[in-house]
């Protein structure tokens, strides 16, 4: 390779392709996956540890699944009360 370039000057090496894209199939299994847990979680919400574990995929490819392809964004689900008829005024102003 060093008498290649000392004789051209150029060392031909052709560029790569990038980042290897994700196929399609893992795409559609980890959309299943994530509703599945969140549908068994007793708060219907799944972490992405808990679903690279389940499919033996890496952490990072989960995530970028989630947020990039699938739409599924990290927020926190909490429970919300129903306003009664028996609620002060500062909690009926604060829920709006």
């Amino acid at each position: 390779m060093i008498q290649k370039f000392e004789t051209t000057g150029r060392l031909d090496i052709l560029p790569g392709r990038g980042r290897k894209q994700i196929p399609s199939s893992s795409v559609e299994d980890l959309a299943i996956a994530v509703v599945d847990s969140s549908s068994q979680s007793p708060h219907g919400s799944v972490s992405v540890p808990v679903v690279s574990r389940v499919l033996d995929m890496p952490y990072s490819t989960v995530q970028k699944v989630l947020l990039r392809i699938s739409n599924f964004y990290p927020y926190k689900i909490k429970p919300v009360y129903l306003m009664q008829d028996g609620d002060s005024e500062i909690r009926a102003s604060f829920a709006l």
